[in-house]
């Protein structure tokens, strides 16, 4: 059969095309695989969830029910590192002695572990969980997240919101609240036109406040002066975690997902979506040992944890 040199020279074309492609896709970097997944369940309405360093144990703060209703029925559960239950009501509001009625936010600071219930902080001692003391917030309606500071003080949002029959009603209360080491309480910011802080997190010298109702978030200074607003692609923020390198973990009621936002550098940040399909994401926990990202599913009833390395 004879050949024909113009077919044989498209072939020839034809054959390199291929293998240059075949180069460029070898070549070119794999897309980051997504985060593993692991589900712990059995929670009633869980809020946040605190990596306890020293005693290497998750923390899960448990609503069971509205996070508005002076019940006393909340309770703390403590989980291992591989996920098993250690004590589901390590600290329970039903005991005698014992007051914790919607526990939230959480932080360990002088070996006391500090939950925010309502309008007053809950004080336990992280060791053994006994009860130690309650710090009243006079004029708070929804106390929320915590973040510890290196003073040794204490960031708490107030939401500025009450919840009834399924919907949300603002308060007016919505503010950024500091408790100093020796219990003194200050409003760093009291405004009814924030958009109801939620989450909030501590480094370098600045506050890091996510919104439940805006798509943003905000860095502030130590006095709560604002310095940077970033905005984000859905709202109805909760749970922040500011990671050692710079970058921000914000979950979204709004997207069921997980933000993830480079606010280095100049110009707008850089945002993604570092996990979706993930529904109620409320306050989260970072385990830095791990580099695991702790997300409770407060309608769901578990905690999820992604492993990030």
């Amino acid at each position: 059969m004879n050949s024909h040199p113009k077919l044989a020279a498209a072939l020839l074309v034809c054959c390199s095309a291929v293998l240059q492609a075949c180069a460029e896709d070898a070549a070119a970097p794999a897309a980051p695989a997504a985060p593993e997944r692991r589900r712990v369940g059995g929670f009633s309405t869980p809020e946040s969830v605190l990596h306890d360093e020293e005693r290497d144990v998750y923390l899960v703060s448990n609503i069971v029910g509205s996070p508005v209703d002076k019940d006393d029925n909340g309770f703390i559960s403590r989980v291992s590192p591989d996920g098993d239950v250690l004590d589901l009501k390590w600290i329970d509001g039903a005991s005698e002695g014992v007051t914790l009625s919607a526990p939230k936010g959480m932080a360990i600071a002088g070996g006391k572990l500090y939950v925010a219930d309502i309008d007053a902080i809950r004080v336990f001692d992280a060791g053994d969980g006994a009860p130690i003391a309650s710090i009243e917030v006079p004029g708070a309606s929804l106390l929320n997240d915590i973040a510890a500071l290196p003073d040794g003080s204490l960031v708490v949002s107030d939401t500025g919101v009450t919840v009834a029959d399924g919907a949300i009603t603002p308060t007016g209360t919505d503010a950024l609240v500091a408790i100093g080491p020796g219990g003194e309480i200050s409003r760093l910011v009291a405004d009814p036109a924030l958009p109801h802080p939620n989450g909030v997190a501590g480094a370098d010298g600045e506050i890091w406040v996510a919104y439940l109702g805006a798509a943003r978030v905000d860095a502030r200074g130590a006095s709560g002066e604002q310095r940077r607003e970033l905005s984000l692609p859905a709202g109805s923020l909760d749970g922040i975690v500011r990671l050692d390198d710079g970058r921000l973990l914000v979950s979204s009621w709004d997207a069921s997902a997980i933000f993830e936002v480079d606010p280095r550098g100049e110009g707008a940040p850089r945002v993604s979506t570092l996990a979706s399909d993930l529904p109620s994401p409320a306050d989260l926990g970072w385990d830095r040992s791990r580099g695991r990202l702790l997300v409770p599913l407060f309608n769901d009833g578990e905690v999820v944890l992604l492993d990030m390395k």
